[in-house]
Parts: C-alpha cells; sequence; structure tokens
C-alpha cells in the first residue's frame, strides 16, 4: 500500500483472511485498504478478493461500511447481474414494473456475494438503487409460487430497504399493495415459505416492528430455522424492541432548554444518525493497554454510539462517557455496547452547554461533527475547554466552507422547492436530484454515501441548523481560545502526498496558512470535514500527541 501497489495489497491480504478467517487484525487491515480499492477488470484474484469481503461482512468485529466500494466495483464486473442493472433503469424512470422470468434472474439473486453485500452494506450508486427499488416492485407483481424461490433475496432486500430507511420512490399501487398484502396476513403455524415471502416483502417497504403481529412475527422466525428470515426478524423487530428498552435507563444531566439545541435534538430524535451495526476491533498491543489506564474520555454529541465504541476499543483501560441530545441516538450506542460486550463505556443524554453541571475534567475530548450545529459553536467549544484536563487531549471536526458550496446550493434548492425534512419530501428531493441533467451541478451531491439514506440525507441538506467555517477563521478561534494545533488529518491518501509534495516543511500538517493555501487550490479535500486534534497551550506534550492515544 505504501509503495502504491494497491492491488498486490488487496489480494495477498485476501489469501491472509481466507487462511485465518478469525483474525481481526488482518480484517481490519483489509478494510483499510478496502477503502481505496475500486475493480476494473477480471482477475485471478477476484473470486479470492470476493470471498475475503464475504468473510468480512459476516464478521461482528469488523466496519463493514469500509467495504461498500469493492462491493459495489466487483458486482459491476459481474455480467449477469449487470444484464438485469442495466435495463431496469429504463423501466424505473418510466414507473413501469419490470419485465424479466422469474428464470432468468434466480442464478445472480441468489449469488451470496450479493445477498450479503445488501444485508450489511447501504448501497450507495444510483444504478444499483434503481435496480433495487424495481426489484422490491417485480416481486411485488410477481405470482406468489414463484416469489417464495426468492426468500433468501427478499429476506436480504429487507435488510438493505430498512438500513436505507426506505429512501427509494415508492408509487401510490405499491402502497396499496403493501397495505392489502399486510391486512391479509395470517399467521400459520408452524410458519410457512410462503408467509415468509410475504412478510419479507412488507419488510423491503415498513418496519416489520410496526406491524401489529410483531410479536408473533418474532416468535415464528425463532422457529422458522430460516437463517436469512431469522436475521431479518432480528433486524427489523428484536433489535428495535431492544433499543427501545433503553429509552427509560439513560441518565440525564439537565433538561435540554437551548431552542437551537432543543431542534437539533428533535431532528435526531425523529432520524437517528449515523447508520451503523458493527465497527473495528484493532490489536491494541498490551503496553497500549496499559497507557490508557485511569484516563477518561468524553465524546460529545456521541450521537448512535459510534465514535464512543471506537474510543472504548481502542483505549480498554479507559472510561468512556458519550453525551448527545437524542435518546434514541443514545440508547442504540447503549444497545450495540450491550450485544458487543465493550464495558468500559457510558451513556448520557445532555446538553454540551451544560456540561459545568458533570463537574468532571476529561483527558481526551472527541466532538466531531457537532460544533456547527450549535447556535453558537464557540460558547460550545469554550464549555468543552472547560472540562478538559491541562494536558488533554481535543479532536474537533467542523464543516469547510468552501467545501460544502455544493450542499450550501442544494439547501437553497430545498427551500425555494418547499421540501420539507420528513421521509416522503427527503424521498421526493432525491428523486428530483436523480432526474436532473448530468450537467446541473447540484447532481454532485449523489457523490455523498449520506445521499442514500433518510437520515443521513437529513442530516446531510436538510439540517435544522449549520455553520461553516474557513481556515483562517479557525486559526483566529485557536488564538481566541488559546488552543495549539497537533496536527490536521486529511483523510484522502492522495491529497495528502500533493500536500506534503507542495508544502514538505509541514511534516506534521499542522500550518493553517499553508493548509488554507491548498484548500484554495484544492477545494474538495476537506469535503467531510476540517478534523483536527489540538491541545492547550503551554500543555506538558510540548505539540505532540500524547503516547497513551492509540493510534490505529
Amino acid at each position: 500500500m505504501s509503495i502504491g501497489q494497491i492491488d498486490l495489497a488487496i489480494a495477498e491480504t485476501s489469501k491472509a483472511i481466507i487462511a485465518d478467517p478469525t483474525n481481526a487484525n488482518h480484517q481490519t487491515k483489509f478494510g483499510n485498504l478496502a477503502k481505496y480499492y475500486v475493480c476494473n477488470e477480471i482477475t485471478n484474484d477476484t473470486a479470492t478478493i470476493k470471498q475475503a469481503v464475504q468473510i468480512c461482512l459476516n464478521c461482528t468485529n469488523v466496519n463493514s461500511t469500509s467495504f461498500i466500494n469493492i462491493w459495489s466495483s466487483l458486482l459491476w464486473l459481474d455480467q449477469n447481474f449487470m444484464q438485469l442493472v442495466i435495463p431496469a433503469q429504463d423501466s424505473y424512470t418510466q414507473g413501469q414494473t419490470l419485465q424479466v422470468p422469474p428464470e432468468k434472474i434466480a442464478a445472480s439473486l441468489s449469488d451470496p456475494f450479493l445477498l450479503t453485500g445488501l444485508k450489511y452494506l447501504m448501497v450507495s450508486n444510483i444504478l444499483y438503487e434503481r435496480f433495487f427499488a424495481s426489484l422490491r416492485r417485480y416481486f411485488l407483481s410477481a405470482d406468489e409460487n414463484s416469489t417464495a424461490k426468492f426468500l433468501p433475496c427478499l429476506c436480504a432486500l429487507a435488510e438493505q430497504c430498512n438500513l436505507n430507511e426506505y429512501v427509494y420512490a415508492c408509487a401510490p399501487e405499491e402502497k396499496n399493495k403493501i397495505t392489502a398484502l399486510e391486512k391479509a396476513l395470517n399467521m400459520p403455524t408452524p410458519i410457512d415459505a410462503s408467509t415468509m415471502t410475504k412478510i419479507a416483502l412488507i419488510g423491503c417497504y415498513k418496519e416489520l416492528s410496526k406491524l401489529r403481529s410483531a410479536e408473533e412475527i418474532s416468535a415464528a422466525a425463532d422457529a422458522s430455522q430460516n437463517d436469512g428470515f431469522t436475521s431479518l426478524i432480528k433486524t427489523q423487530i428484536n433489535d428495535p424492541a431492544e433499543v427501545k428498552k433503553h429509552y427509560g435507563d439513560i441518565p440525564s444531566l439537565s433538561p435540554i432548554q437551548n431552542t437551537i439545541s432543543s431542534a437539533v435534538a428533535e431532528q435526531y430524535e425523529e432520524n437517528p444518525y449515523p447508520r451503523w451495526r458493527y465497527i473495528d476491533f484493532p490489536d491494541v498491543p498490551a503496553h497500549q493497554r496499559e497507557l490508557s489506564k485511569g484516563k477518561n474520555i468524553l465524546v460529545a454529541g456521541c450521537a448512535t454510539g459510534q465514535e464512543p465504541m471506537n474510543m472504548a476499543i481502542q483505549h480498554p483501560e479507559a472510561q468512556v462517557l458519550g453525551i448527545d441530545l437524542s435518546i434514541p441516538s443514545i440508547a442504540y450506542g447503549k444497545h450495540k455496547a450491550i450485544e458487543l460486550g465493550i464495558n468500559n463505556i457510558e451513556f448520557m443524554h445532555a446538553d454540551i452547554l451544560d456540561l459545568d453541571k458533570l463537574e468532571q475534567q476529561f483527558d481526551m475530548i472527541i466532538c466531531v461533527g457537532v460544533l456547527h450545529h450549535m447556535e453558537d459553536p464557540i460558547q460550545g467549544w469554550r464549555k468543552l475547554l472547560s472540562c478538559l484536563k491541562p494536558d488533554g487531549v481535543m479532536k474537533i471536526a467542523l464543516y469547510s466552507d468552501l467545501a460544502r458550496q455544493a450542499i450550501v446550493e442544494c439547501r437553497q434548492w430545498i427551500k425555494q422547492r418547499g421540501f420539507e425534512p420528513t421521509p416522503e419530501g427527503i424521498s421526493s428531493f432525491r428523486q428530483e436530484i436523480m432526474m436532473l441533467d448530468d450537467t446541473n451541478p447540484l447532481k454532485k451531491i449523489q457523490g455523498a454515501v449520506d445521499f442514500f439514506s433518510t437520515s443521513m440525507c437529513r442530516d446531510l441538506v436538510f439540517h435544522v441548523q449549520e455553520h461553516r467555517f474557513t481556515l483562517p477563521q479557525i486559526k483566529n478561534a485557536l488564538n481566541d481560545l488559546d488552543l495549539q494545533l497537533i496536527k490536521m488529518i486529511i483523510h484522502n491518501t492522495t491529497d495528502l502526498e500533493t500536500y506534503k509534495s507542495m508544502f514538505p516543511d509541514d511534516r506534521e500538517i499542522k500550518n493553517l496558512d499553508d493548509l488554507h493555501e491548498f484548500e484554495q487550490k484544492n477545494p474538495d479535500t476537506f469535503r467531510t470535514m476540517y478534523t483536527f486534534w489540538l491541545h492547550k497551550q503551554g500543555s506538558s506534550n510540548g505539540g505532540e500527541m500524547p503516547e497513551w492515544v492509540f493510534k490505529p
């Protein structure tokens, strides 16, 4: 990887994973490679890579989102699959049902590689989305006997639709058919394939936990001994029920009083964000574990728990606290912590503005993508600083004004068109974006992964509050707050190497003047966010990252 031979790195790591499928360290490394890999042609290694991807996706100690690009590109090389995808585009745009005999799609739709990806990865490809939206419409109109043969595919498709929160376009006649199917649903004992197929089909259009017969379906799934159906019911009925059990046992620091904070809380209570299932469990050396002993870490604005979980795994002897405005988001994080056996983590319902009431100091504070959604980001930043120990470190991420110009244009267009931040409004917005001419600059939004789910799209372009920053503004803020930059993170390796070649003297990537000059010439560099590590002026760290902070 370091010398640019990513194809060879992927091929060799794939072999290592197949040889030792339980090695989490290999799988984490493979995920880091897969983020940057796009397979352009069929090679002798293609089958091996697909097998390795499947192994990783089926593991609970690997972040599955790392594999979306490699999975999508490998599917692109599957001629049988693409022969279904391409014709589906016309039927989708014309609102027609896909016309293809069941025997023509049986082989492709039973491919374990396809089904595993549908189950765990949020598809972020417009052509694939149109195909899968056409596919569920096709099954809704198909003969019941032929549809039952596709139960594994329907279960996987239902998991995909639940993962993206039913963001696909849905015609009125589809809604009517699903309503009729739901009303006519009977539960035989034991449950048969036909009934499981109907339930899976309903699960392609709405979360099964919302059905009146949800508990009965859950009990039937336990007895069905059908792995795909059991997995679907766990995802759509059992897990949401477990998450809701935690709503009442999340401690609250104080009632949310700030008007903007309340509006942000309402958004994330309706649409918890981000969507995730599994995270990486890197191999933390024994000496590194020892260094984290006794440390306290705060993740402010922890959302659905992914960031504090990462910190808890990477610093197993530390104690991690995640706070957030949204109880449904925190409850999901708590559910996943219990499910994955992570014990050094706690969650609390709280506003950053009330942190002084916590009366606690932290060795590390993480606040990623949060401050720019506050009424006064600098006020929130000061509240965080008041909780940071003198030698503590802080990770902050803020929106770049330059990199988000396409988002700004989308937000203005949304306002002009009157799209509401509801599931229906978000779906309508997406469909109109997809139908725009390819030369329209608004279509750039389709390149964001967040475009492909309801909650993530709402966070991306429908947010109730958004501030954006420039690097000179951040430089001034650091001076005012008496903070010192440790380093800026440039996520894209190509951008990083380009920066190093332009500014070889800034080895630590912390000269904000150089970074500002670079961004003016490369405006998409910080398209996710500015992400940087800091500490207080006068800290004994001397401008360096403390040794106890794990660097995966």
